[in-house]
Parts: structure tokens; C-alpha cells; sequence
């Protein structure tokens, strides 16, 4: 099963890497064209900052995810040295364990944040895009979240150290 889990881990790593990396370069191109057009040639790219805020907002759920995926959350490490050496991966178990019910938790609220939107058909301003193509990105984001804490939690050793990435 292990094996498995490590398979998953880099399949989502390396989609989640390539989304946000796409999301990240869309938002800057239609920033830089839009000022390019307006600048030079006199007229804006229509709704540029809007899709541009949209790309940032998924490159940014997914960067909830890669971040879980280097262990690169921000913590209060000040409090490191106050846990008896023996306790710390258990601790640390527990811990992945209890974000992963957070998660999953949040997951849901995201899935029905979405079907509500789906439901309406809430749409977004100035462009009149359905929004909820662009929110599934939220469970989607804290779905997977949730599935690395979990598999942490199962396999501490597939957690990165997060020293070696500091």
C-alpha cells in the first residue's frame, strides 16, 4: 500500500506543480498584455484582471496543497524544543492525523460552497462566467490536502523533513 500512496504522492505533485506553474504564467501574461494593449495600442485586453485574479486564486489552492507536500507550512517552531524528544513523532503523527480530518472536513464545505454556486449558476462579474468551473479548485485543493496529512500519518517516513527544505 505503500507503494501506492508514494505513486499518488508524485502524481499529484507533479500535476498540482504544472496547474499552478500554467495558472501562475496565464496570470502573467494577461497582465503584462493588458498593459502591453493599453499602453501601446490604446485599448485593455477585456477582463484580463479578472482571469488573472482567477489564475492567482487557483495557483494559490494549489500552492495549499504543494506546500503540504514539501512540509513548508509556516508553523510556530518556537515551541520545538519544549516536546520530550520520544514524543515528537508521535506527536507528529497525531497531528497529521488531525489536519487530515481538518481537511476533509473543510472539503466538504468547499463541495458544497461549489454545488451551491452550481446551483444558482453564480457568475462572475464582468466576465458572466459560470464560477463554479473555477471553485472546484477549493475541494479539489483541500482534498488532497487532506489526503497527504493522512498518508503522512500512516507512513511518517513519506513525510519530507522539513529542515533539509528550509
Amino acid at each position: 500500500m505503500s507503494a501506492f500512496a508514494r505513486a499518488l504522492l508524485t502524481t499529484l505533485n507533479r500535476f498540482e506543480s504544472a496547474a499552478a506553474t500554467l495558472a501562475y504564467l496565464a496570470v502573467a501574461a494577461l497582465l503584462i498584455g493588458d498593459i502591453v494593449g493599453r499602453e501601446l495600442l490604446g485599448s485593455p485586453i477585456h477582463g484580463a484582471q479578472k482571469i488573472a485574479v482567477y489564475a492567482a486564486i487557483v495557483a494559490g489552492f494549489l500552492g495549499l496543497s504543494l506546500a503540504t507536500a514539501d512540509n513548508m507550512h509556516l508553523r510556530p517552531s518556537f515551541l520545538d524544543g519544549l516536546m520530550p524528544g520520544r514524543l515528537v513523532e508521535t506527536v507528529k503523527r497525531l497531528s497529521d492525523a488531525f489536519a487530515c480530518l481538518f481537511f476533509l472536513t473543510m472539503a466538504v464545505f468547499g463541495a458544497l460552497f461549489v454545488a451551491e454556486s452550481m446551483k444558482y449558476s453564480d457568475r462572475a462579474a464582468v466576465l458572466y462566467w459560470l464560477l463554479w468551473p473555477i471553485q472546484i479548485v477549493i475541494p479539489y485543493a483541500l482534498t488532497t490536502t487532506a489526503i497527504r496529512h493522512g498518508i503522512f500519518a500512516l507512513w511518517p517516513a513519506m513525510r519530507p523533513d522539513a529542515s533539509r527544505t528550509h
